[in-house]
Order: C-alpha cells, then sequence, then structure tokens
C-alpha cells in the first residue's frame, strides 16, 4: 500500500511540474525568474525534508520516554512490600 501511494505521489508532482513550465518572478533576497516547475518542486523537497526531521525528533522523543518509563518500572518494583499471606491466599 505505501508503495502504491509513492508511486502516486511521484506521478502527481511530475504531472504538475511538467504542465507548470512558465517562468514566474521571484522576489526573495532580490529579484530573479524561475521556472515554476523548479519552484513547486524545490516546495515539495522541503516539504519531504521538515517532515523527515520531525518524525526524527519524535522518534527520540519516544525513547527518551520509553528510557524513563522503564526506569520507574524498576524503581516501582524495588518499592512494592511482599505479599501477605492473606493476600497469596485471595489471588490464588
Amino acid at each position: 500500500m505505501r508503495n502504491i501511494f509513492l508511486i502516486f505521489i511521484t506521478v502527481s508532482v511530475t504531472v504538475v511540474c511538467v504542465k507548470n513550465p512558465q517562468s514566474v518572478p521571484l522576489n526573495f533576497l532580490g529579484e530573479t525568474q524561475v521556472a515554476l516547475w523548479k519552484l513547486l518542486l524545490a516546495f515539495f523537497i522541503a516539504g519531504i525534508a521538515f517532515v523527515f526531521v520531525l518524525k526524527i525528533g519524535k522518534k527520540k522523543q519516544e525513547v527518551y520516554e520509553q528510557d524513563n518509563i522503564d526506569k520507574s518500572d524498576e524503581e516501582s518494583n524495588e518499592r512494592k512490600p511482599q505479599l501477605s499471606e492473606e493476600d497469596r491466599e485471595f489471588l490464588s
């Protein structure tokens, strides 16, 4: 399913870039003429890079949270008192 989605996105971006060959003025740190397909492609790639950076940050945060959960489980296991005989009989 993921491969089909990637193929669809790639074809869509290619079609949009091919259908927009005209030049447009770009006023960013000076005035210049840029092909619209290059501009669209640049923003698409920038979007992919942005999502990639967000995913890396989320993975690091998940690993950090998992480490904290593991440490808190170890600490809570050490603090648990032993069950009384009465509790053991109830549980069995």
